[in-house]
């Protein structure tokens, strides 16, 4: 059973907003951490007690709530219900399997996006759920794990590098999607050297054609994966960008063109290696018909050249009694001479022809 069959099982029969986590628990605890900055100050805690966010939405600083685990369904809810969020929109943040979207609400604006890394020592491609909160105030994002992303996003903050500590949540919510945007080109570069190696062994002799085909379907699955949660987030920047929300400042839209930009260059690469995976299999298909009409072929040839030998064999093999060649002391040799006659005319014709 897939994973997908797997979730359509644990929301069968349930009401719209119900609130189930789909996933698989990837951490001990839900974990909530707050950072309340601004210009000129910085503040990181971990929340134990959730009442702690009750005041978050009245302060001047800009807070950013980070969970880390989303299986803990009583946590998720009680924050659900501390800053005023849909049951839909945290029905979709415990459904780990929801396509990328966005939508807006009176007071926040709701993202679903997908962070993707791939594991080089397990050799497969991880799918992660990462859900934003966007408010006046404040941002909150939900994960199954702690992400190094996220640390780094952390770290600047602490620093106070760069534009971060200047501007407000939606300025946060850009970088924080730029870096799962830009953590895609660093999955792709795999990808496109994996390409590269299969198309190397199509080109080869010797290289054993079943773990080549398993190759080339495993890689296009992962493509449909990646394609599946890349797509989507162009729409999604795309409205951003468009509808002008009251959430976003006028100074955060440059970023998102360019957010736009980048995820348009991944969606043109995941194209053509669709494309080239499409023509790696018509290769390795090509492939195997050449040789399998080389080895019809050669079979054509054997049976050729041993029909006239069946044929005269099945003749003298008959042995009735008025066949003089059977009382012929030069009978027997004669047939071998004339049946090794036959097998060379047609080798040499063959050879002429060009068919071996």
């Amino acid at each position: 059973m897939n994973r997908i069959n797997k979730i359509s099982e644990k929301k069968r029969g349930l009401s719209p907003g119900s609130l189930i986590f789909t996933g698989e628990q990837r951490v001990s605890e839900t974990s909530i951490t707050l950072i309340n900055f601004d210009v000129n100050k910085i503040e990181e805690k971990i929340v134990k007690d959730l009442n702690d966010l009750k005041d978050l939405t009245n302060n001047n600083f800009v807070s950013w709530i980070n969970v880390n685990g989303l299986h803990e369904v009583e946590k998720i809810e009680k924050i659900g219900e501390i800053f005023g969020i849909h049951p839909l929109a945290i029905e979709d943040i415990l459904n780990v399997a929801s396509s990328p979207k966005m939508d807006d609400y009176d007071s926040y604006t709701f993202l679903i996006t997908k962070m993707i890394e791939f594991d080089k020592s397990a050799n497969e491609l991880n799918i992660e759920q990462v859900s934003f909160i966007l408010s006046k105030n404040y941002l909150i994002t939900f994960h199954e794990k702690e992400s190094d992303i996220f640390e780094l996003l952390k770290e600047r903050i602490r620093n106070s590098k760069g534009r971060i500590r200047k501007l407000g949540g939606d300025y946060l919510m850009y970088r924080l999607l730029d870096s799962i945007v830009d953590n895609y080109f660093v999955v792709l570069e795999h990808f496109d050297d994996k390409i590269e190696q299969i198309e190397d062994n199509l080109l080869s002799d010797g290289i054993a054609e079943e773990a080549t085909l398993e190759s080339i379907h495993s890689l296009r699955k992962n493509i449909v994966k990646i394609r599946r949660s890349v797509f989507p987030l162009r729409d999604i920047t795309y409205s951003l960008e468009r509808e002008q929300s009251t959430l976003i400042q006028k100074s955060t839209y440059p970023f998102l063109r360019d957010l736009f930009d980048h995820i348009r260059q991944n969606i043109e690469t995941l194209e053509n290696y669709r494309e080239a995976i499409n023509g790696m299999l018509e290769i390795y298909l090509s492939h195997s018909s050449h040789k399998m009409n080389e080895v019809i072929k050669l079979l054509t040839m054997i049976s050729t050249i041993f029909i006239p030998l069946t044929f005269i064999v099945g003749i003298y093999g008959m042995n009735f009694s008025n066949m003089p060649e059977l009382g012929w002391r030069f009978g027997y040799p004669s047939v071998i001479i004339v049946m090794f006659i036959i097998v060379v005319s047609l080798i040499f014709f063959f050879k002429r022809k060009k068919w071996f």
